[in-house]
């Protein structure tokens, strides 16, 4: 299924939230902001290095944790995606503009054959998956064609932020589905019911009962 974070500067999702979102979507997470006149990327991030990332990152961000639906499990890809020619594959850099998705487009293979016909260079191969194929695509066409593409988008250029599809409010930002939201409680639940550990100093001998001291 995936689920994509769009998060306002003044927002930050809280570990809880992350941990619950990497529980429903495990395979992977992304997130991208704007510095220095570019989109920057990381992604096949877990959600504690997540945690630590975020709140060291300002302005907007958007965070995306995978579900592999097409293309397998491969930290590659994980998104976002560089809209660039090769929608290159890496874990980190820098664009004009990125693409996060979330849902399953079963048409990309076909696309992919029309595009080639049309491109001046041949397509990128493995590792693929629809959301790197629509990266390559909106490369070409421009981001409107996402309109006409199944599941929600987030289009990040360097000044604004595009999303395609139904959206949700919630927890100040805004989300493409909310099904990690009953992984917050189970968490919750689970912290409730643990017990601290005693961490008091012991002596050897408070930790067994001898007869003898009877």
């Amino acid at each position: 299924m995936c689920v994509i974070l769009v998060v306002p500067k003044n927002v930050r999702p809280s570990r809880d939230v992350l941990y619950a979102c990497h529980a429903a979507n495990p395979h992977g997470a992304g997130v991208a902001w704007r510095e220095g006149g570019r989109v920057r990327w990381e992604k096949n991030l877990g959600p504690g290095k997540l945690s630590v990332l975020l709140p060291k990152l300002e302005g907007e961000v958007i965070v995306h944790f995978r579900w592999a639906s097409v293309g397998g499990v491969d930290g590659r890809l994980c998104h976002p995606f560089p809209i660039t020619p090769k929608a290159n594959v890496s874990l980190s850099g820098n664009a004009e503009s990125v693409l996060f998705h979330n849902g399953t487009w079963g048409g990309y293979a076909d696309a992919l054959l029309r595009l080639e016909q049309v491109r001046d260079e041949p397509l990128p191969t493995r590792p693929m998956s629809d959301t790197r194929a629509a990266a390559l695509i909106v490369h070409t066409t421009g981001p409107d064609t996402l309109h006409r593409l199944p599941g929600r988008w987030v289009w990040m250029n360097t000044e604004r932020t595009q999303l395609y599809g139904q959206w949700e409010q919630w927890g100040g930002m805004l989300v493409s589905n909310s099904h990690f939201i009953h992984h917050i409680k189970r968490r919750s639940l689970r912290s409730n019911h643990t017990q601290p550990a005693d961490k008091r100093p012991r002596h050897q001998s408070d930790l067994f009962f001898m007869p003898d001291e009877a």
